[in-house]
């Protein structure tokens, strides 16, 4: 999740794009990268920005998919850790969840010894009903505040002090706002032989076309950013770990139905890469399992589903996002 003046703020800030150094989208010719079949991705998931909501409605469209899907779930910086325990554990039954403790809006606003406090709060209240932490959101985005490692290296070190599995995303952009180009950054603040590379479990990139001027990722772009990010990280599997609109959500469902087919379809020759996806408005436009996004996820969890077709739909007000 982002704050809604991102997009204003890289605007002012654009730059001519960046290579990305050391990937094999550098070597890959181009008939190999248009000869990559779509695949169904092993690990797929949704974002709920709030599981309080709606609880029933949520759990009912997770439980009707073909296969077990992940759930990020976002804890707000306001609601105690008491008042998820009962939803989080009732989706933990359909779905494995991925809980954000410190979303990258709020990072800004705590230290390190607050942001690990938190994250021990929130373990301790949900137990084992969430089985991957992610310890940080979109960690190199210009509004997250000034050297966020160490409040990412507190929630790491107590999850993993907790036995749990650990995620980290982070945001690409294209053009990329000077000093924030995600690999570059990565190798200036966690530099080679921090603990951060060995030990996360999943490393994760946030991607919002429209927040980069409607830019659909390539293929050699894809293949850069996943090879890159298994280099650096490579205990790690990599994947997508937000996508969707970051400003209004479109009313037009086969819009809707258009960008998320797309992005369930993305796939690359590293062979780190399991998918994700997590799709930021679940609970709007996929929940209660009605809703016309629902059949689309269906799709995408389906182990031999036919290659993506957008439908023509009619236009389902879907509301304007939360980012």
């Amino acid at each position: 999740m982002t704050p809604p003046w991102r997009w204003f703020a890289w605007g002012l800030c654009a730059c001519a794009a960046s290579v990305l150094p050391g990937t094999r989208a550098q070597v890959m010719a181009p008939s190999q990268a248009s000869a990559i079949a779509p695949r169904a991705w092993p690990w797929l998931g949704v974002t709920t920005d709030d599981p309080n909501v709606d609880t029933a409605a949520q759990i009912e469209a997770l439980s009707a998919l073909p296969r077990r899907p992940a759930l990020r779930v976002v804890l707000d910086e306001g609601t105690p850790p008491s008042s998820y325990v009962d939803s989080v554990r009732r989706l933990a039954a359909v779905a494995d969840v991925m809980a954000l403790p410190v979303d990258s809006s709020w990072m800004k606003d705590i230290d390190a010894k607050r942001a690990g406090e938190r994250a021990h709060r929130y373990l301790r209240a949900l137990g084992d009903a969430a089985t991957i932490w992610e310890v940080g959101n979109e960690v190199n985005g210009n509004w997250v505040g000034r050297d966020p490692v160490p409040k990412i290296e507190a929630m790491f070190d107590v999850a993993r002090a907790h036995g749990k599995k650990t995620a980290l995303t982070f945001f690409h952009e294209n053009p990329a706002t000077p000093g924030h180009d995600m690999l570059p950054w990565i190798d200036t603040h966690i530099p080679p032989g921090h603990r951060l590379r060995a030990g996360l479990d999943y490393v994760l990139v946030s991607y919002y076309e429209d927040e980069n001027g409607g830019h659909r990722l390539t293929q050699r772009e894809i293949d850069a950013i996943f090879t890159g990010l298994a280099r650096r990280f490579p205990a790690a599997k990599v994947a997508f770990g937000e996508f969707g609109w970051g400003r209004e959500i479109p009313r037009d469902a086969a819009t809707r139905a258009e960008l998320i087919g797309r992005f369930h379809s993305y796939t690359t020759l590293e062979p780190a890469f399991v998918g994700g996806g997590f799709y930021w408005h679940f609970r709007q436009t996929m929940s209660p399992k009605s809703k016309p996004d629902h059949a689309l996820l269906v799709k995408a969890l389906s182990p031999r589903a036919p290659p993506f077709t957008a439908p023509s739909a009619p236009a389902s007000p879907a509301g304007a996002s939360p980012r």
